[in-house]
């Protein structure tokens, strides 16, 4: 069962900050200095991908260190922040991932994977509901676009968000209100219903 956005929306609040900086000190990782260029232009974009990730999970285990309400689980390869936040009753697996323009992760088509994106409940992973938290990059591959927040439904997506610095222009309609005592705003994007992710893009 999805996870309406408004619901999500409420009890990830004081998780919205830590998220961002998870995805996007990943990022500047690798754009930093510390891979040379030389290196960067000789890697596939799953390379890249693997990299960044190899970054986040980092990133999350130390977040998971000082934040008792998080926890990193891994099965069978795959990596989730299960969030147990104190005003919800449940938890909620997240998925660390690179997203495309329209918000579908590239995925082995694992019956785990498959599993997670239709809600079904993972004893190993024990999370009530399931969202990715993920970076969207250009056609050129080499500016950051976005960091989305998003509840698959199998093959489509029940709804996306992007979280963005507050500091960014934003069109005030799409703001929630409770958002501006965040270091960061989280804005809705379209309703996808059962849109398929055979999108062409990875």
């Amino acid at each position: 069962m999805q996870i309406d956005f408004d619901v999500a929306h409420n009890v990830l609040m004081p998780y919205y900050d830590s998220l961002w900086r998870v995805v996007r000190s990943s990022w500047d990782d690798w754009q930093s200095d510390e891979i040379s260029a030389k290196f960067k232009m000789s890697f596939s974009d799953r390379t890249r991908a693997c990299i960044i990730n190899d970054r986040m999970r980092d990133a999350s285990v130390r977040l998971a260190e000082s934040n008792a309400s998080i926890q990193c689980v891994i099965h069978q390869q795959m990596f989730v922040l299960v969030v147990s936040p104190d005003n919800f009753e449940g938890c909620i697996g997240i998925r660390l991932k690179k997203l495309n323009a329209d918000g579908f992760s590239k995925n082995q088509p694992t019956k785990q994977v498959t599993e997670f994106k239709n809600q079904l409940l993972l004893p190993a992973i024990g999370a009530d509901y399931d969202l990715e938290v993920g970076y969207v990059i250009d056609a050129f591959g080499q500016d950051l676009q976005s960091i989305d927040l998003v509840c698959p439904a199998g093959n489509g997506i029940y709804w996306k968000a992007e979280i963005t610095p507050k500091n960014v222009q934003q069109n005030s309609l799409n703001i929630i209100e409770q958002d501006l005592l965040q270091d960061v705003v989280v804005k809705r994007k379209n309703l996808l219903g059962d849109e398929s992710e055979n999108t062409g893009t990875s």
